[in-house]
């Protein structure tokens, strides 16, 4: 067998030969090489290794990956590409992003939420405090309350004391990152009695009506009406912030799986920094007090209603704020009746008694009180989301009736309790502008984050950069 020496120095030889093409006679013999052939064209000799391994290690010094990654990495135009991450977000692509970004317990954000999903019915209001006092400004009735606070998965009631859900129970998992706000909002709202939910939700509470809570999370998540509006707030920078902080717990969750287990100390100091803000839901339901966990396949009852149910589970959310850390923060929110309801029905029923009475008396010449349907124009009830055929078709109130029947009852005392009646319009009237006007800043405010300024401020930046002014900003701080 050849050597690799031997294979470097001797070369193949060829008999005379004559050229097809212009008959040149060629020798077989061999030239002269030229200089450095060796080393140059043909396979350098085989030399039996001298040198020790750390003088070969330094001759060749092993690179990093990732510097030598980066020297055969093509240079890429990011312009495009900066472009596009930048620009502005459209109602067609927040609707077809199949995730859910975090959303912080503001009031605002879900009242706003609550009237892009139709359900006008409701208002959502932070309560700051658990006594009494505090809980009984709430707008009456209270659907629901819904509880932020830092999630401990060690400290969560067992599953004994769970039970499966039943069938007049509304109640949904949380089967996607993120969506735990919604969640909680849809255990309340669906379970709330007498509220309207407009046509798409009550479409969707319809169909779901008779699936186990997996299948609810899923069809949920699966909503693209309800997943944009929980999305309406976010940026397509704030879109892709979050699939990139997926894929990292992703990556982080695998790498934990292939590492081996670490010391109580550490996995407890671990766990600490993983913490997650998480919502959850309390509702009365069929006469007792459910605790709504969407990342819990069971519901959790807190026992029958007694005074309040509001007390009920007041007590269960002071006890799992005394179970978490000592640090932890919380937010407590009050899912309730919208007052623009209640007041609705209140200048309606008193708009009924003034009618009664105009027509009873309106004859009379002491009578000075005009037609409350011209006060209130068909145009005017419009917008309190009444009209004059439902007005006339109430039962009048027991007490009304109870009053105008008595003998002593006559023009006067019916003047007087007209006068009364129109000061009640005015002020309910009042109440119904202030709320939605409140409602309508609400709404104006979501609106204001909804405006993305990141391409008018990346043009911005490009141009001073352009003009070279940034750099000159930069020198200067570097100056400083």
């Amino acid at each position: 067998m050849a050597t690799p020496e031997q294979i470097g120095k001797e070369s193949p030889c060829s008999p005379i030969s004559l050229d097809d093409n212009n008959g040149i006679r060629r020798s077989s013999r061999a030239k002269k090489a030229p200089s450095k052939y060796d080393e140059e064209y043909i396979i350098p000799p085989y030399e039996t290794p001298t040198q020790s391994a750390s003088t070969i290690k330094q001759a060749r010094p092993k690179r990093k990956a990732a510097q030598a990654a980066t020297e055969n990495m093509v240079p890429e135009d990011t312009g495009p590409l900066l472009e596009e991450i930048l620009s502005r977000m459209s109602p067609d692509e927040r609707k077809e992003y199949g995730g859910w970004v975090e959303l912080e317990s503001e009031p605002g954000f879900f009242n706003a939420m609550l009237q892009e999903l139709g359900a006008k019915d409701f208002k959502v209001q932070e309560v700051y405090s658990l006594d009494h006092e505090s809980l009984a400004f709430l707008p009456k009735p209270v659907h629901g309350l819904v509880f932020l606070f830092e999630y401990e998965g060690n400290n969560e009631p067992s599953d004994k004391n769970r039970q499966g859900s039943p069938d007049y129970l509304w109640f949904a998992n949380q089967t996607t990152a993120n969506a735990c706000a919604t969640v909680a909002l849809m255990n309340i709202i669906m379970n709330a009695q007498g509220s309207g939910l407009g046509p798409q939700l009550q479409e969707f509470k319809n169909s779901t009506m008779g699936l186990p809570p997996p299948h609810r999370g899923h069809i949920l998540d699966g909503n693209d009406f309800i997943r944009s509006v929980h999305n309406s707030v976010a940026r397509r920078i704030d879109l892709i912030a979050e699939d990139l902080a997926l894929d990292n717990k992703h990556e982080e969750s695998m790498k934990k799986r292939k590492s081996q287990k670490k010391s109580s100390r550490s996995s407890r100091k671990k766990a600490n920094r993983e913490m997650n803000y998480h919502y959850i839901a309390y509702v009365p339901v069929n006469g007792q007090v459910w605790e709504l966990d969407g990342l819990q396949t069971k519901p959790l009852s807190l026992g029958p209603i007694s005074n309040s149910w509001i007390d009920t589970a007041s007590t269960a959310i002071q006890t799992r704020m005394m179970r978490n850390s000592e640090f932890s923060s919380y937010s407590l929110l009050a899912i309730c009746q919208s007052p623009l309801y209640t007041l609705a029905e209140e200048l309606a029923t008193s708009l009924a008694c003034s009618r009664a009475l105009h027509e009873l008396y309106s004859g009379n010449p002491t009578w000075t009180v005009p037609d409350p349907f011209k006060t209130f124009s068909d145009e005017r009830l419009a917008q309190r989301n009444l009209t004059p055929e439902g007005i006339a078709s109430l039962q009048l109130p027991a007490s009304f009736v109870a009053k105008t029947s008595q003998p002593d009852f006559g023009a006067a005392e019916a003047l007087i309790l007209a006068q009364d009646l129109r000061i009640e319009q005015d002020s309910l009237d009042a109440q119904y502008a202030a709320e939605l006007a409140t409602v309508g800043e609400t709404v104006e405010m979501i609106r204001g984050r909804q405006r993305d300024y990141t391409p008018a401020i990346h043009q911005w930046v490009r141009a001073l950069a352009e003009k070279g002014v940034l750099r000159e900003l930069i020198q200067e701080m570097d100056y400083d």
